[in-house]
């Protein structure tokens, strides 16, 4: 990568973000260079992680400067950045090394050779001890896999792989042990030196042997920073305010208490030494923007030992009007992915593929569709090819659609949601395209989910006798179809609808309407209620199905019938009715051609539909 160098410094001056009338961070600043590891502590609620998402590019601050090397943080130098989220978000059905061998193959550039990055994986593998689980699970609350200890590497060895040259992570001892923990930041504090890369992390409360381990030190209070400098030199700082640390008192301890004590002498006394003046508290942001211009650089006052941020602030000169200084150019714009479309899409599959793999093809779920096609099968066998048959074969065909409808819905939409927060963290990382992510999602799913229908829908049609061989295509293939519309209208329903249980239910809402609407209970509605079923989704599937399964309906005279169920028999005892009149009555009355064509049609439409909604919500 052009414009890489060994040593690195990331600057941060004043900085300030609000939200509304609430500011979040009022005027903070420092700095952080290769080798370092900074700490950003402070109480629950004080602004570090919004620290760390300001350094990241993912929220805008009202004003204050971000450089890398004295030149603007923009768009294009963020991509030398990675960051670790609080919470641990995989793909439950990947094992740690199928994980890692994806982020390697996906956000290491095409240049690369495979066998290179997999020595890149096997370096990180060894610098944080993960060997013994490397062929383990993710795993989920439903199915254990890897301790919290081994997810916490695990998503940190996964932003190394993209050898970023600074490292933000957000509370990385958060639920686990002190042991763990510790263990944890020696692997990192030793990957910072040895590699010469700059990690920031905010921790809230950290043991004794922890707080050692940190090379700066930065505390937050209110949204102002309280501390800033060597972490060995903060209690000689707080001794000096008149404040000392006991002799076997945790550091951190210390540091938590002496914030608090901080705050209520800055009230009590009016002391300018505390989080910030009188004045600067008072004092609102009078700039707009996002964090980026600078036109300079941190002063050595800026870099001073345990300096306060009223002392920052005394030298600071106000800074200009931020913009955004993202690189726009052409050359720019064809470096935004470390992989080709191609490679993505390839990668994407197979993640897809493994993943999908074990939730579609649940062991419950065959057995669920075995024991459903058994019922079918046994209450519809071998039914006789005649006039007196022709509801039993709609209620056959009405279970076989809706039975697919209702398990396309859940499991699509509860599958979508449960790759939905992976998704936006790789997509925040600059990892792929979405449309690739799209491509490979809707191409792998494709022979997974007609697989298991595709077996009952073959076990009913021949054991309820329905036809030939090309009856049975016909019956199969719509089934195909049905199942494709579905899971298509569900993914539209997971990307455009925020809640889970609101998208199952609105397919739920979905289906039903069908059931009652679709003719497949009453067969002659109310005038004005005739159209509805040209707006559901399953008329269609429903219709075309029954077009061909009951094209051999042999004719019947209207005497040896019920004169009331056929119009057509009305006054007329010697007419014959044929299928098509069987298939007008009940409501099917277009080829089947057109029902074929709409379902395709509305399968196309939906593609597009979901693309533009993940899109439409940055997913």
């Amino acid at each position: 990568m052009d414009g890489i160098s060994n040593t690195s410094t990331l600057a941060f001056k004043d900085v300030t973000v609000a939200i509304k009338s609430k500011i979040l961070l009022k005027n903070v600043s420092g700095f952080a260079s290769s080798g370092d590891l900074l700490a950003i502590m402070g109480p629950t609620g004080v602004g570090k992680t919004t620290l760390l998402n300001v350094l990241a590019g993912r929220i805008p601050c009202h004003s204050g400067a971000i450089t890398l090397n004295e030149s603007p943080f923009n768009k294009a130098l963020r991509r030398r950045l990675g960051y670790v989220l609080q919470n641990d978000i995989f793909l439950s059905n990947l094992t740690l090394w199928e994980t890692l061998y994806f982020t390697a193959m996906i956000r290491l550039p095409d240049e690369i050779p495979k066998q290179e990055k997999i020595k890149e994986i096997n370096k990180i593998v060894d610098s944080f001890d993960l060997q013994k689980c490397l062929n383990t699970a993710i795993g989920d609350i439903a199915h254990p896999g890897l301790s919290g200890g081994e997810k916490k590497r695990a998503s940190i060895a996964c932003e190394l792989l993209a050898a970023p040259d600074i490292l933000l992570i957000d509370e990385p001892t958060s639920g686990l042990d002190s042991s763990t923990a510790h263990s944890l930041m020696v692997q990192l504090r030793k990957y910072a030196s040895e590699h010469n890369r700059t990690i920031v992390a905010t921790i809230h409360q950290p043991s004794s042997q922890v707080f050692n381990l940190f090379s700066t030190l930065m505390l937050l209070n209110e949204g102002k920073m309280a501390y800033f400098g060597p972490a060995n030199r903060a209690i000689e700082h707080y001794a000096g305010l008149g404040i000392t640390c006991g002799q076997h008192q945790n550091p951190a301890d210390f540091l938590l208490k002496a914030l608090s004590a901080d705050v209520i002498k800055h009230k009590n006394e009016g002391d300018v030494r505390g989080i910030q003046s009188q004045q600067q508290q008072e004092e609102e942001p009078k700039q707009s923007g996002t964090c980026g211009k600078h036109n300079g650089t941190l002063t050595d006052t800026d870099r001073g030992i345990g300096t306060t941020n009223v002392e920052l602030m005394q030298v600071a000169v106000k800074l200009p009007k931020c913009h955004t200084n993202d690189v726009n150019n052409e050359r720019e714009e064809t470096r935004r992915w470390p992989t080709s479309l191609w490679t993505q899409f390839n990668m994407l599959s197979w993640r897809s593929y493994k993943q999908s793999k074990g939730r579609i093809l649940d062991k419950f779920e065959i057995l669920l569709a075995a024991m459903t096609a058994t019922y079918v099968s046994v209450s519809f066998f071998q039914t006789e090819n005649s006039a007196s048959t022709v509801r039993d074969k709609m209620g056959l065909v009405m279970i076989s659609l809706i039975y697919w409808a209702f398990r396309m819905f859940v499991m699509a939409i509860l599958g979508f949601y449960d790759e939905q927060a992976v998704i936006r963290k790789d997509r925040a990382a600059g990892a792929y395209r979405l449309l690739a992510y799209y491509l490979a999602k809707i191409t792998i799913e494709i022979p997974l989910i007609i697989f298991v229908p595709f077996l009952f829908n073959t076990a009913v049609y021949w054991l309820s006798g329905l036809g030939g061989v090309d009856g049975y295509l016909v019956f199969v293939g719509i089934g195909t179809l049905n199942c494709l519309l579905t899971q298509r209208v569900a993914h539209v329903l997971g990307a455009a609808i925020k809640d889970p249980k609101l998208g199952i239910m609105t397919g739920n809402v979905i289906s039903i309407g069908g059931l009652v609407l679709g003719g497949f209970l009453k067969v002659h509605p109310h005038d004005w209620l005739f159209w509805m079923k040209y707006v559901t989704l399953f008329h269609y599937p429903y219709a075309a199905t029954l077009t061909y399964i009951l094209k051999d309906t042999p004719d019947v005279w209207c005497n040896q019938t019920n004169a009331f169920i056929y119009s057509k028999c009305l006054g007329n005892t010697t007419e014959v009715l044929t299928s098509r009149d069987l298939l007008i009555e009940i409501g099917v009355e277009l080829p089947i051609y057109c029902y074929i064509m709409t379902i395709v049609f509305a399968i196309l439409i939906c593609y597009v539909i979901g693309y533009y909604a993940l899109k439409w919500k940055r997913v």
